[in-house]
């Protein structure tokens, strides 16, 4: 492992492995959900995401799956008075207890996975449904209004869109109409990766429809040399998009053991007619692949600039990969190195700032906590890092806007 991370920070244009200071928003050594009954209980919080309102002010939410019955909440917030606390902050459920309890009504929220803040001031949730592997209920779509933290949508998977107690998703993305549309703020349509299932879903917020995408590519690939593991086994891991203004816009996914990227038209997969069809199967050539980085990541996003990035597995660094760009290990620039912060990372998102700059935040975890592992009570074993894109691209010292003297109230 030591001689690949080696030889790709050598092709990558000779760049010199600089410590990169990425801002700290929040960390925990134990993770609370203010139930004492839950005291011993393994809390795994997988997604990350960052609201910012009016006059800078922002809030922070997670999502934690459920691990068992006594779970108290699965999509939190960090509570308004703690937001400038970076030390074990305490958390409150959203939008409120009452959707969380008990964990068996479909009419709440089974078990919160990813989340995805658009542009229009909506959170968008995967609700898997399970507990500990257990398919208590559908999984579920949901999208917030985050100015009044009410429902605006709901919608249930149809039983041929994912597998029970399976299905895993491991990344959400939404796409809006362009800019200046009039309906922009109505629908939109979001990607799922169905990681376990080995799948793409696709939901038409507008329409109320959703449909179910596989394909050869999405398999996990069995890779020589490298020790089974359950995520050996897992496929398509991630979604990203290419930015909403461009004319030809493609996704974007890897499988979490695969060394290369897939890209695929997006109008092809916006085409519910023909993934409906019995013909859906003759669109081989469709998928491309891109080439090879040479060594595994885990979570990525592209920003509205046409940058990729990509979190490098148990190497702590980012790299950087450019749309247009050739796509090889020596296309690839590292934008931070940080072993002390970049771990698992879980979640990676762009969220714009209430200046409408783009900073990148990403929920990196200590890789034992998934496998059982015991780390020891003072030890960080999650944490919230942020950086504008524009520090990481230019390589100046991070900053973000939630740092900057910001109200604390939301």
């Amino acid at each position: 492992m030591i001689t690949i991370l080696i030889c790709l920070f050598c092709a990558v244009q000779g760049q010199q492995l600089v410590l990169k200071e990425l801002h700290t928003l929040h960390q925990w050594t134990n993770l609370s959900l203010s139930d004492d009954l839950s005291k011993g209980n393994r809390f795994l919080p997988v997604d990350v995401d960052i609201e910012y309102g009016d006059k800078g002010r922002h809030r922070t939410f997670l999502t934690i799956p459920r691990l068992g019955m006594t779970t108290p909440f699965t999509l939190a917030t960090v509570i308004a008075d703690d937001n400038a606390v970076v030390d074990n902050p305490r958390l409150e459920p959203y939008p409120n207890e009452e959707w969380h309890v008990p964990p068996n009504n479909c009419s709440g929220i089974t078990s919160a996975i990813r989340t995805y803040i658009d542009e229009c001031w909506r959170l968008w949730v995967v609700d898997s449904g399970q507990v500990n592997s257990i398919q208590l209920c559908p999984p579920q779509i949901l999208t917030f209004d985050l100015v009044k933290d009410e429902l605006i949508q709901r919608h249930s998977l149809p039983p041929e869109s994912y597998t029970p107690s399976v299905s895993i998703f491991t990344a959400l993305v939404v796409d809006l109409a362009e800019s200046g549309t009039p309906n922009r703020c109505v629908g939109g349509k979001a990607y799922i990766a169905d990681a376990w299932g080995y799948g793409l879903i696709v939901f038409d917020s507008l329409s109320g429809r959703s449909w179910r995408i596989e394909h050869e590519s999405m398999k996990p690939t069995p890779l020589i040399g490298l020790a089974r593991s359950s995520n050996s086994q897992a496929g398509i891991f991630t979604v990203s998009l290419s930015p909403s203004e461009v004319e030809d816009r493609f996704l974007y996914f890897h499988t979490l053991n695969a060394f290369n990227e897939v890209r695929v038209s997006l109008s092809l997969i916006n085409n519910e007619t023909l993934w409906k069809s019995p013909n859906a199967s003759d669109i081989e050539d469709h998928f491309r692949t891109l080439g090879t980085r040479g060594i595994q990541c885990e979570s990525e996003v592209m920003d509205q600039s046409g940058n990729l990035y990509c979190s490098l597995i148990r190497l702590g660094a980012l790299v950087k990969w450019e749309e247009k760009s050739n796509y090889t290990a020596d296309d690839l620039q590292v934008v931070a190195y940080n072993p002390h912060k970049i771990k698992f990372v879980t979640g990676l998102k762009i969220n714009r700032n209430s200046k409408g700059e783009e900073e990148l935040w990403a929920l990196s975890s200590q890789p034992k906590l998934f496998v059982g592992g015991a780390l020891p009570e003072n030890e960080v074993k999650f944490q919230i890092i942020g950086c504008r894109t524009a520090d990481l691209l230019a390589n100046t010292p991070c900053t973000v806007g939630a740092a900057e003297d910001t109200p604390t109230n939301v």
